[in-house]
């Protein structure tokens, strides 16, 4: 094994000589020297590198396989085009646009089958394929972007499943080369095409905040974008947002837009969905190391929020640190919120429910009662307590209050509640 640093004289020698235009770039070689195959980049998590040997090693598509094939039968549409593909990973396009222009001499007519793009998420023939990553070749030059051949693949194949692929291709030439005027025109173009899509608007609000104008036009795409994102909106987009309003002068709803509030329920949103992570794990018995990470950095957000704090409580309890579960949510919560009826009844049915720290528990329940005599849930959830102390006299006694508070929808489970429980204390 030998690692080329490109800083280095041999590791310089070795980018030149295989034309290595970009890192980590791994490369396999069989006992002659021969390349067998190379993988681009990296993804993690490290077992992707694995599975990527274990592909060459196994011979499935490498280039050394391709390359004989392309030998035995250089008219074979999918060999071909795999082989442009392997050219194209290592960004030697001018051997992937050859082999692509091969593609579409063998199948002009794209019946030769269809191919799936992993990263587009796109399923195409594989002419439309090559036509399209030849006219992105065009695109991509770095002196002169030559925007023709991208147009011309659109006219030629209106209805394709990489049209939305193509127009992205084409949204930074205009975003950050063209002119304000072709700009304009060309966004314009691009949202009538795809009107449901917000983050084509957005790359056009990107180009209006980036010259200064039009600020009218940008605050009437401003006000698209927030309606089609307001179930869920985003830091970056109700940023781009605020910078138009900011443009405007309109400073105050700027703040409402990307403000202190915005970003607390930001943070909000995020330790509720790092909770809801963490249970489903937890959930699963499986993921638990992860699990208890995610509420621990829920907890940091939000310190302060009861819900989470059970979480994170729950999170200790179920995978053996009771010691930080008590720490964090035991007897010294309950006696900080010793006059709040609520929280102590949150208290109690959480520990209930645990079966453990019943003591406490019990007496956060007996306070919560003394507090807020009048609602059937809090008698309920001392009920709960006295039953897993197996003390069933005073459980039923608790059960039989919360009976008399509770509304007539609920009465009938309460009488079940009152049953059960004299059953037990019958059979104990």
């Amino acid at each position: 094994m030998f690692r080329a640093v490109l800083q280095e004289p041999a590791g310089r020698a070795v980018f030149d000589k295989f034309r290595i235009n970009a890192t980590p770039t791994m490369m396999i070689f069989d006992g002659t020297g021969t390349e067998v195959d190379w993988t681009v980049g990296y993804r993690p998590p490290g077992e992707n590198v694995q599975k990527a040997l274990d592909k060459i090693l196994a011979g499935t598509d490498t280039f050394q396989s391709l390359t004989a094939a392309y030998a035995k039968n250089p008219k074979d549409v999918v060999t071909v085009f795999l082989l442009a593909r392997k050219y194209s990973e290592r960004y030697d396009t001018q051997k992937a646009d050859q082999k692509y222009k091969e593609v579409i001499a063998l199948d002009p007519d794209g019946k030769a089958g269809t191919f799936t793009h992993d990263s587009y998420k796109v399923t195409a023939p594989y002419t439309e394929f090559a036509e399209f990553a030849i006219a992105r070749t065009a695109l991509e030059q770095r002196d002169k972007p030559d925007l023709a051949p991208m147009r011309a693949f659109l006219a030629e194949h209106p209805r394709s499943a990489l049209t939305k692929t193509a127009y992205s291709f084409m949204e930074y030439y205009y975003g950050y080369q063209a002119s304000k005027e072709e700009a304009a025109k060309f966004f314009a173009e691009y949202a009538a095409k795809f009107p449901a899509d917000p983050m084509v608007l957005y790359s056009w609000l990107s180009r209006i905040v980036r010259d200064k104008e039009p600020v009218d036009k940008g605050i009437e795409l401003a006000a698209e974008i927030e309606a089609m994102t307001d179930f869920n909106p985003s830091p970056d987009i109700n940023q781009l947002l605020a910078q138009i309003y900011t443009l405007k002068g309109d400073k105050a709803r700027a703040g409402e837009l990307y403000g202190k509030d915005f970003m607390e329920r930001q943070v909000s949103n995020l330790a509720y969905s790092l909770a809801g992570y963490s249970n489903y794990w937890l959930e699963q018995n499986a993921n638990l190391d992860s699990a208890v990470a995610m509420i621990e950095t829920a907890l940091r957000l939000e310190p302060d929020n009861t819900y989470i704090m059970q979480q994170a409580a729950n999170a200790y309890a179920k995978t053996g640190k009771e010691d930080k579960a008590f720490a964090l949510y035991g007897p010294a919560f309950a006696l900080k919120n010793h006059d709040d009826g609520m929280m102590l009844w949150q208290y109690a049915s959480f520990w209930a429910r645990q079966g453990k720290n019943l003591d406490d528990a019990l007496a956060a329940a007996k306070r919560s009662v003394e507090l807020v005599p009048g609602l059937n849930y809090l008698w309920s959830t001392l009920s709960l307590v006295y039953e897993k102390m197996k003390n069933y006299p005073e459980a039923i006694k608790a059960a039989e209050k919360a009976l008399e508070t509770a509304p007539d929808a609920a009465k009938g489970t309460y009488k079940k509640t009152i049953e059960r429980l004299k059953a037990a204390a019958k059979s104990k």
